[in-house]
């Protein structure tokens, strides 16, 4: 016979009790999982897209630089092929022009010109330069052949601003010109200036007159010139003088001082002491003069202003006033 299995009250209860323990799953919590879910897809699909997006944007920032690179490259072909040309047209593998001795009082400069031929052949080869000052009549200078093929000549000139030399290679009956450009002459040789007005003013008569004063600064420096040949530059009595519409109406002694920090920097101050007047209309001119141990004398246009309804502007300077040398600020005499 089939034996029956016998259930204890205790088992029966004790199902009853894990049955009520399973907690059914309602519709709300079911939506809510869903819900959940979404978000986190959601989120993921965001991140993802930033990731795409900014994958973009670098492939966009690489391909942008290598275009600007590419470009810049392009854009550089007719400077390289420019240089390309004019190297393979010039005649000379080496060519210098440069100041080997200047007279500040003579207002003479010795200019020295070397040019060395890319091809040689001897008793067939011979150089010029052509000198000018300022755009004046050329100059023809021979040139003499040194033991390493190169063509030296030296010339003395006057002061000028700019002079541009051209040198011709002869070799036998062919000339092969070639421009050594422009050097700077006086602007090398003359101490170099720089200065500066710091004003202050009160106005009367609704804009129409100031009352000014302020702070004068110039700074004095040995030429490249000076400083190569260890040449000292003192200058003597050193003055400020203010001008209103071309009368002068102040005129000061300045004390100079040596920059701790740079030796060869001489620093001229002053502080105006008593203000001066100037209308509207007027110009205002300030200027610095001083005298070097050869004699020369020095004018420095360091301010032009025009005074104008309550308001002072720096003006064009007065080139018909002074020499063209340093912005046209500077006299020698």
């Amino acid at each position: 016979m089939e034996e029956k299995k016998l259930e204890h009250p205790e088992e029966r209860q004790d199902e009853k009790q894990e049955k009520k323990k399973q907690v059914p799953v309602t519709r709300r919590d079911f939506y809510g999982c869903v819900i959940i879910l979404l978000i986190a897809i959601f989120l993921q699909g965001m991140q993802t897209r930033a990731l795409i997006r900014r994958g973009n944007t670098q492939l966009e920032s690489n391909m942008a630089n290598r275009i600007s690179s590419v470009e810049s490259r392009i854009g550089n072909i007719p400077n390289s092929i420019e240089t390309a040309l004019l190297e393979a047209d010039n005649p000379l593998q080496e060519s210098s022009v440069e100041i080997v001795a200047a007279d500040l009082k003579a207002k003479q400069v010795t200019l020295r010109m070397t040019a060395m031929p890319k091809e040689w052949k001897t008793g067939d080869t011979s150089l010029k330069f052509y000198l000018s000052c300022d755009g004046g009549e050329k100059i023809a200078v021979d040139a003499t052949a040194g033991a390493d093929r190169s063509f030296t000549a030296e010339k003395e000139i006057p002061f000028c601003e700019v002079a541009a030399v051209t040198a011709i290679l002869q070799r036998g009956d062919t000339e092969y010109p070639f421009d050594l450009g422009e050097t700077s002459v006086a602007g090398a040789v003359y101490p170099y200036f720089s200065g500066d007005f710091s004003w202050s003013c009160s106005w009367a008569g609704g804009g129409k007159e100031a009352t000014v004063d302020g702070d004068i600064t110039v700074e004095v420096q040995p030429s490249d010139w000076m400083m190569q040949e260890d040449k000292s530059l003192t200058l003597k009595n050193p003055t400020i003088e203010i001008y209103v519409d071309g009368k002068r109406v102040q005129k000061h002694k300045v004390t100079d001082g040596v920059d701790e920090d740079d030796p060869y920097l001489t620093r001229y101050t002053y502080t105006i002491e008593k203000a001066f007047k100037a209308k509207s209309g007027q110009y205002v001119e300030v200027y610095f003069k001083a005298e070097d141990e050869n004699g020369l004398k020095y004018t420095y246009l360091v301010d032009r202003s025009h005074v104008t309804n309550g308001d002072v502007q720096t003006a064009e300077m007065a080139v018909e006033a002074v020499d063209s040398v340093q912005e046209g600020r500077l006299k020698v005499e």
